[in-house]
């Protein structure tokens, strides 16, 4: 049920009364605090939280977890001992060392029998028996028995799972369309699967699969890995340079890096003798400049690069044409999500805009990133709160 911020009748004109004066605004019953122009503060002090998932976040109060929506109401009242983020309309929830799923209306749909769980993806989710792993549905029905040793979440219609020290994939009846011969755990991009033996007697040994298990390239590389933008990083043999082959797994950028990611927003990072610099799918650099540090671009179209300095490291972030569009400047950052960045001066951190526009200054001992939600996780001291896009 959910909880109101009530106030006492007698106080009533006072609070309207003060809401020019200090900033607080009344909104559908929830008190919001505005932090600025941009951002406002979600009323709450928690001992604990999660990222925003679905419009919800678990808190934690007293020990004990429950659910907020995205304006900051409590939704599902603090008193389970674990909780995880929705997915698929449902939250993993502990009580007396057993989990089960609520709904975002706090109701029970799957009961206290489980002794882990997972996120639902694809209307199944993970869960475990003793040492053993199988797939439950989101009415709690054990669709696939507990008898792998590992287990991954189903993507493009298949799942990873481990069975005698060797991977195999099945789909989501149970059924096995490979037989469990692979070395290690990945997962279906762009329909192929990049699957190895993991033997080292075998030397050259991984290859393509479909989601159905065909092999569409045979195991002709020392190392590949999932196809993004219709190519994938691919090199012959361990002493060999990367390159990135297409989906007949013919080289279309020469292989010459020491190491590299895969395609995003057209552009690529690339490692040589242990600096950084970025392609694009002409295999040309996009900038001439090298980073002692450096990740793979966002869907935002911006990548987060560094240097060390003498007073330490320096992070900014350049534009899909090589620009740096905010200079490295700052001790810390994560990657832009949404639009903004989480930033530190080595001291505190803050949010920025890709125009450079800085959202509250630099105020919270550690945050989290703005997700599709529009809400960011931040935390003061030991206590967390949330702060929400206007």
């Amino acid at each position: 049920m959910k909880k109101r911020v009530i106030f006492w009748s007698v106080l009533a004109g006072i609070v309207l009364a003060a809401v020019t004066v200090t900033g607080i605004i009344v909104y559908n019953n929830t008190l919001r605090t505005i932090d600025n122009e941009y951002l406002y503060t979600l009323e709450g002090r928690w001992d604990g939280a999660r990222d925003f998932s679905e419009n919800m976040a678990a808190v934690k109060k007293d020990g004990k977890w429950g659910y907020i929506d995205s304006d900051g109401v409590v939704i599902v009242e603090p008193t389970y001992d674990g909780a995880n983020s929705f997915s698929e309309g449902l939250a993993a929830v502990q009580r007396g060392g057993k989990w089960g799923y609520i709904d975002k209306t706090g109701k029970q749909v799957i009961p206290f029998t489980l002794d882990s769980t997972y996120a639902f993806s694809e209307g199944l989710a993970v869960y475990s028996k003793g040492n053993y792993y199988g797939y439950i549905n989101t009415a709690g029905e054990t669709v696939i028995e507990a008898i792998y040793s590992e287990a991954s979440s189903f993507k493009d219609g298949v799942a990873c799972v481990k069975k005698d020290n060797r991977y195999g994939y099945i789909n989501p009846d149970g059924t096995a369309v490979t037989e469990f011969i692979y070395g290690s755990k990945t997962s279906a991009s762009e329909g192929l699967i990049p699957v190895f033996y993991g033997d080292a007697s075998k030397g050259i040994n991984t290859g393509y699969i479909d989601v159905t298990g065909r092999q569409i390239l045979d195991f002709d590389w020392y190392d590949a890995k999932p196809f993004s933008e219709g190519l994938a990083v691919a090199c012959y043999e361990y002493t060999k340079p990367y390159g990135f082959i297409n989906h007949s797994g013919v080289f279309v950028i020469k292989p010459e890096w020491d190491n590299a990611e895969g395609f995003v927003c057209g552009c690529a990072l690339v490692e040589k003798d242990l600096t950084y610099t970025y392609i694009n799918a002409s295999g040309e650099r996009i900038t001439e400049k090298t980073y002692e540090k450096a990740y793979s671009f966002t869907r935002s179209g911006l990548a987060r690069v560094g240097y060390t300095s003498a007073t330490g490291w320096k992070f900014g972030y350049i534009d899909t044409t090589g620009n740096e569009v905010i200079e490295p400047q700052y001790a810390d950052a994560h990657d832009f999500q949404i639009g903004i960045a989480a930033v530190s001066n080595g001291k505190k951190w803050g949010f920025i805009r890709s125009d450079k526009t800085v959202l509250a200054g630099m105020k919270w001992t550690d945050v989290g990133d703005f997700t599709e939600d529009g809400i960011a996780m931040v935390k003061s001291g030991d206590i967390y709160g949330f702060v929400k896009l206007k």
